[in-house]
């Protein structure tokens, strides 16, 4: 019987991850298209985005309904116990990273009708690092693979700088057109947002290294 109630509860904690990779997906397409529909004014992607962060959003709370559940009713103790508190922590993250997405859309909608500012190359390249960084702690995740998680932090080392080179060239662009100033301030928060995207990608490789070893850590230095 013990063995039959093990097997069950390892299964759940099997649907419990697929569920977590799932919204990271959902998450990390968001950000991507957003990111699209920056590049190409694409109004209609923008709302989509807008829209499907919803979903998003209704998984979250799932999770942890889940979580909550697997806690009060098999009582789960050590590595099984980081586990599930781990996919709580990750989930909210993952909710965090669809809202950057979501924002980055909403600048989309408002640049409609505003000049835009010179582009920024920075921008599309922090995008890309930084969704890298999410599936590289996903990976980690369903590996349980501790040095890449660690690793991780040196990718948004990246992104870091990269933002900072796109605030130095947008506040000189602007100091020198001033009619670009309201579109180059939004786009000086696309860059905070994926910024942002590389911290919650940093956070989620933290909690795989609880997870697996039971250590917390920072790894946002």
């Amino acid at each position: 019987m013990a063995v039959l109630v093990r097997v069950s509860f390892d299964r759940q904690l099997v649907l419990l991850a697929e569920k977590v990779l799932q919204m990271g997906s959902l998450a990390r397409g968001g950000v991507a298209r957003a990111i699209v529909a920056l590049d190409q004014a694409d109004v209609d992607v923008a709302r989509e985005v807008i829209s499907e962060d919803l979903e998003i959003n209704r998984r979250r709370l799932q999770l942890e309904e889940e979580c909550y559940g697997l806690i009060a009713t098999e009582q789960p103790v050590a590595g099984d116990l980081r586990v599930i508190v781990a996919a709580l922590s990750i989930s909210n993250e993952l909710e965090r990273i669809g809202d950057h997405g979501k924002k980055i859309a909403k600048v989309v909608l408002r640049l409609v009708e505003t000049p835009r500012p010179i582009f920024c190359g920075c921008i599309p390249n922090m995008a890309q690092v930084s969704t890298a960084m999410l599936d590289r702690a996903l990976f980690a995740l369903t590996n349980r693979d501790v040095p890449e998680a660690r690793r991780i932090c040196k990718a948004d080392d990246q992104v870091d700088a990269l933002y900072n080179q796109t605030c130095t060239v947008l506040v000189s662009y602007m100091a020198e057109h001033p009619s670009t100033i309201a579109a180059s301030t939004h786009m000086l928060q696309v860059a905070h947002e994926l910024e942002r995207v590389g911290d919650r990608a940093t956070n989620i490789a933290e909690r795989v290294i609880f997870a697996v070893t039971g250590e917390l850590t920072d790894l946002n230095f």
